[in-house]
């Protein structure tokens, strides 16, 4: 077992080793991760890190657009164990932006290791099986997903499948569990729609292979009653393991943009079937990088592969259905699928459908190359046939090709490496020994050469290091806690997320509030909007508008932030009361008002006690700013001297988890000034608490812990069952 094991973490090393040898620039630091990598995911492994250093849950996020339920936000992957291991290397090694390059590095060996361990257990061989890795690994989509989240999910496919046809041919708990613990896996990792797309590769394939496994068993129904049983069990464990997740996310999906979601959002891209022929050079189609290339070698030994069995047809059918789904609105799939079809309308970027045609052609090019390494003397004539009848045409096309090509260069290379890989691959069919045995390595290298040539587009993307001297000068700024930063250019920064710095702006992402959007559209060129909620500097590129509208009441240095000195304080005490009908016109209201002089609240929200309360309170007294007691990511303790009636306005988001006790009694959390919270509070001294909890989260968080610790004692404990010659992996292998 651990010999095993310590081979499967070696062969994870090298497919990461080789991936990260594609990408030298990163090596030597004259690059780094690009977009999501660094400006979303990096803030987003520190939150929960410096959470549990300080004993906290990390629930809430306090330190971005005013707060939003970090749990809930399923790209954070709290619960995901493989973030574990990051969070482990940050807190040991230090927490610079290496952190997400390990997890990518990390996910690039997941899909290496499952997709050669998936081959390996269909009965291929070593180098069939290295082959069918690479391709998957070195191809443009997982190139390019290494700077953002649509990487994490794809990559358990392999295991997907890997451990849904040992449960489909071996049903019993043992593979149940370990169905139940990888599709867990692919669902925490934290990217929904890319898990969705996993699952539209994985039915086909398991329907299929169940199909064949019942054919041929003596008693189909008794293995059918147990593939149910084994199929409830990792249902179970899906379950069991993703409630917290969908416990948070369905408490706080209400609120968010999610549901507005536009059908041509839905459905647009710029891929076409056409481009499909882009897969043998880059750029003879079509301008831009080659996201779905996975070299032509690859994808000619694809074809190669397909003949008369059902699963080779069945890999060949999901390859041919993710690229149409990928061409998006360039093609009728994947719009009629969004219309009618529960599911396939509620996810962006059609493009993320390259992980599956990438996952599957490198799949049957595996079965290929495996043909031809075993093939036996009396069929090596048909199959030197077979593979001319591939490779030669397409050759011949890519040199025809030339004369119209947008990329010469790269069509003149495809037909090199096309006519290169055919020779290697046809040295596996000679009658020399040595030659059979030198041609394997020899086209695997002549494979990995023209992914590292072809794909340099995708190899070359990327940002320069992160400058770290600007978080440094905004986590300088005055009090964290007592004063707010808007820093709109946070698709660059997010110094928040990382620093602890309290943020109004942030990542858009689906899942933000409507009211944040709306409020951050505005803010970014309203010094008042901004001032109201406790935001003390504004640093972004609204700089001239911030100023104008500050009224004479900012400061500002060249190459500093603005410093608005009118701004609201964390919390205060307020009897200036203004109500509003409807949500929208909050937003207006509060523009028009000093910043920390009243409360904007909504009539709607209000019941017959409170509505009376407001009615009679007295504004004649001026504002009066609480004390803070506390300040944590999931509690907020103050204290305030009200001089009479009136509303308590907290300069912190509203969230449906949030409840709250004045004086220990409990008393309602309202919606004040739009964004944030507010509560109704009696004249004289107060201790108000408010604490944050989805409603039935730690329940869901039990079932967490009891569901993993039982799976975990389940596979290391419960036998492998051993299936009858019939049920055997190289009886299913074509």
């Amino acid at each position: 077992m651990a010999r095993r094991v310590l081979a499967g973490l070696g062969l994870a090393c090298v497919y990461a080793a080789v991936f990260l040898a594609f990408h030298p620039a990163i090596v030597t630091g004259d690059v780094f991760l690009g977009w999501d990598a660094v400006n979303e995911h990096w803030g987003d492994l520190l939150v929960p890190l410096h959470a549990l250093r300080d004993g906290e849950l990390p629930l809430w996020n306090p330190y971005e657009r005013g707060g939003y339920d970090f749990l809930a936000d399923p790209q954070t992957g709290v619960l995901y164990p493989f973030n574990w291991l990051v969070w482990l290397g940050a807190a040991v090694f230090g927490e610079g932006p290496w952190v997400v390059l390990f997890k990518a590095l990390l996910h690039v060996a997941i899909g290496g290791l499952g997709t050669h361990l998936l081959l390996a257990r269909l009965g291929l061989s070593s180098s069939a099986s290295a082959f069918g890795g690479f391709a998957f690994v070195l191809s443009g989509r997982v190139a390019k997903a290494k700077d953002s989240a649509g990487l994490w999910s794809p990559v358990w496919l392999p295991w997907l499948v890997l451990t849904g046809l040992e449960l489909v041919r071996r049903p019993s708990p043992r593979s149940g569990l370990a169905f139940g613990a990888a599709t867990a896996m692919a669902f925490l990792s934290g990217y929904p729609p890319n898990f969705f797309r996993d699952l539209v590769g994985l039915a086909p394939v398991l329907l299929v292979a169940l199909a064949l496994v019942v054919r041929g068993a003596p008693a189909a129904r008794r293995h059918l009653a147990q593939v149910a049983g084994a199929g409830a069990l990792a249902v179970a464990v899906v379950v069991g393991l993703a409630l917290p997740n969908i416990v948070a996310t369905l408490a706080w999906l209400p609120e968010t943009v999610r549901e507005q979601l536009d059908f041509g959002e839905v459905v647009y891209s710029t891929a076409r079937p056409l481009h499909l022929f882009d897969a043998l050079a880059p750029g003879t189609w079509r301008d831009g990088a080659p996201v779905h290339y996975l070299g032509a070698i690859a994808l000619l030994l694809a074809v190669f592969a397909v003949r008369r069995d059902a699963l080779r047809i069945t890999y060949a059918a999901c390859a041919l259905l993710f690229f149409l789904l990928a061409c998006g609105d360039g093609f009728a799939l994947l719009p009629f699928l969004a219309r009618h079809v529960p599911g396939f309308g509620l996810w962006r970027i059609p493009a993320q459908y390259f992980f599956g045609f990438a996952f599957f052609v490198a799949v049957l090019a595996a079965h290929g190359f495996d043909d031809l390494v075993r093939a036996e003397p009396a069929r090596r004539r048909a199959l030197a046939r077979r593979l001319a009848l591939v490779f030669a045409p397409a050759c011949l096309g890519l040199l025809v090709a030339l004369a119209w090509s947008r990329a010469p260069a790269s069509t003149g290379l495809g037909a090199v490496f096309v006519a290169l890989g055919g020779a290697c691959l046809g040295g596996l069919l000679s009658a020399r020994p040595r030659l059979r045995r030198a041609a394997a390595p020899a086209a695997i290298a002549v494979a990995l050469l023209e992914l590292k040539v072809q794909a340099r587009q995708i190899h070359d993307i990327a940002q320069r290091p992160p400058d770290l001297a600007r978080d440094a000068a905004l986590a300088g700024l005055g009090d964290r806690v007592g004063w707010r930063v808007a820093d709109d250019e946070h698709y660059r920064w997010r110094v928040g997320a990382r620093l602890g710095v309290r943020d109004i702006f942030g990542r858009n992402s689906t899942l933000v509030t409507r009211r944040w959007r709306a409020f951050a559209a505005r803010a970014r060129e309203h010094a008042g909007l901004l001032a109201a909620a406790n935001v003390r500097w504004y640093a972004g590129g609204h700089r001239a508008a911030v100023q104008r509208t500050a009224a004479g009441q900012s400061r500002w240095t060249p190459g500093q932030p603005v410093e608005l000195l009118h701004a609201a304080p964390l919390a205060y005490w307020t009897a200036q009361v203004e109500l509003v009908g409807r949500e929208d016109d909050g937003l207006e209201r509060l523009a028009a008002l000093p910043p920390g002089r009243a409360a904007v609240l909504e009539a709607s929200q209000f019941g017959a006690d409170e509505a009376a309360a407001v009615a009679e309170l007295q504004p004649e007294h001026a504002p009066v700013p609480a004390v803070l007691a506390a300040f944590a990511r999931n509690r907020l303790a103050l204290t305030v001297d009200a001089p009479a009636a009136g509303v308590l306005v907290v300069n912190e988001a509203w969230g449906p988890g949030w409840s709250a006790r004045v004086d220990g009694a409990p008393a309602p959390v309202l919606r004040a000034n739009y964004l944030f919270r507010g509560l109704l509070v009696g004249p004289g001294p107060h201790a108000i608490e408010l604490e944050y909890g989805p409603p039935r989260l730690r329940a869901a968080l039990a079932v967490y812990a009891i569901t993993a610790l039982l799976v975990l004692v389940g596979l290391i404990r419960l036998p492998r069952r051993t299936g009858s010659r019939g049920h055997d992996a190289k009886d299913m292998s074509p």
